[in-house]
């Protein structure tokens, strides 16, 4: 008579085989008749472990740097019997197949910590880091990373391998996929306090540098666009505080925004508004520094920002009024601003759908009437019916730059 033994969810701890299934830790070390290059989507726990102990194999011959044992012939045996999985390569097609699945994977909360917790980070810095790296697995490493920097741990174990210099380097590369991954993990990186930070000290600044250069890159390829609108949503976020925006001078990124302003991708129909958009954000960040504004007045911004007022857009609008605010502030920008037909463009945004836009024109006019000479000017182009609202600070109260 053969004994049945019933394995469901209810019993299954009464038998001593299953109870050991239940508990790994009790288990060898090394399971018997493994097979460590398996790529499979594995379920609980195993899940997102299984897929990270894949990439922390070492590379095929010929395929990185030196990391695999076995390549000269120095591998020692001890620990080869010990570790059967340190005996095993992963080519880069399985490389590139197993960050596919994690990248699947990678849409929780608790998937993303459990990848953090098993130190993918290094596997991916290593995966950006080898010269005969495939163009495709290095676009699903910067993915990857994309996908951890959400996390503050994710952010910590990145800033700690310094992933962002390795993530810089790629803006340069050949391949378009890979630039265009590379500055959507730079621009995740930046919206984060901490991450801002550690870009901006990465290299001893020179990530800003590389940023400016790559935002007005004149290679024409399918997302150069896209690669520059990254590269400017970047720049913006890492100048909100007086540390970004004094290296960002040093950087001369004032030039590379006005430059990109008047590049052939800003004119696009597609993605050349939110390019202008992004570009504009960070020369309005810039002009909000008081050595900023003076070096943007002398590189003559007005000249790209005031043809922006008219611009359908209404973020592009926000834009251009904010940098425009900050820039009147200065005896000469009101001058300037008055002597140009911008007057009759900021006339019409007092009455703007936006109220953001509509208080931003308000705060540029009556800036500049504070100057006699300009004062006279916006005389003549305001209306009758706006003469006490831009005159009159009873009606609508002082105004906060």
């Amino acid at each position: 008579m053969v004994k049945h033994v019933n394995q469901n969810h209810a019993t299954r701890c009464f038998d001593t085989h299953a109870l050991r299934e239940r508990h790994p830790a009790s288990s060898e070390a090394f399971e018997k008749n493994i097979v460590p290059t398996e790529i499979a989507v594995a379920f609980g726990g195993r899940r997102v472990r299984k897929l990270v102990d894949v990439l922390n194999l070492p590379v095929g011959v010929g395929e990185g740097s030196g990391e695999t044992e076995t390549r000269n012939g120095n591998s020692n045996p001890k620990t080869t019997l010990a570790n059967p999985r340190r005996s095993e390569t992963l080519p880069a097609s399985e490389r590139g197949r197993c960050m596919r699945y994690l990248l699947g994977l990678m849409t929780d909360q608790e998937a993303k910590a459990l990848a953090i917790a098993c130190d993918v980070s290094v596997a991916l810095h290593l995966t950006l880091l080898r010269e005969k790296e495939t163009p495709e697995n290095k676009t699903l490493a910067c993915q990857l990373l994309q996908s951890v920097a959400h996390s503050r741990e994710g952010r910590c174990s990145i800033i700690a391998i310094d992933a962002v210099v390795a993530a810089a380097d790629l803006l340069k590369h050949d391949d378009q996929n890979v630039r265009l991954a590379a500055a959507g993990f730079l621009a995740s990186l930046a919206k984060h306090r901490d991450g801002a930070d550690a870009t901006l000290r990465a290299a001893e600044g020179n990530v800003l540098v590389v940023l400016a250069n790559a935002a007005v890159d004149t290679t024409t390829h399918a997302n150069a666009t896209a690669v520059k609108t990254l590269c400017c949503e970047t720049l913006a976020l890492l100048t909100v505080s007086d540390e970004g925006t004094e290296a960002a001078l040093r950087a001369a990124t004032t030039a590379a925004m006005k430059k990109t302003l008047q590049s052939e991708s800003a004119q696009e129909m597609l993605g050349g508004v939110l390019l202008k958009a992004a570009a504009t954000r960070c020369l309005k960040n810039i002009c909000q520094h008081g050595v900023g504004k003076i070096k943007a007045f002398e590189m003559d911004v007005l000249a790209v920002i005031l043809p922006l007022l008219r611009s359908k857009d209404t973020d592009l609008r926000l834009q251009a009024t904010g940098a425009l605010q900050c820039l009147t502030i200065e005896n000469e920008a009101k001058i300037a601003v008055a002597k140009t037909s911008a007057l009759f463009d900021l006339c019409a945004l007092l009455r703007d759908t936006h109220k953001s836009v509509a208080e931003n024109a308000l705060a540029i006019l009556q800036q500049c009437a504070e100057h006699p000479l300009a004062r006279d000017l916006i005389r003549q182009c305001v209306s009758k019916r706006d003469i006490a609202l831009v005159f009159d600070r009873r009606v609508v109260g002082e105004s906060v730059v």
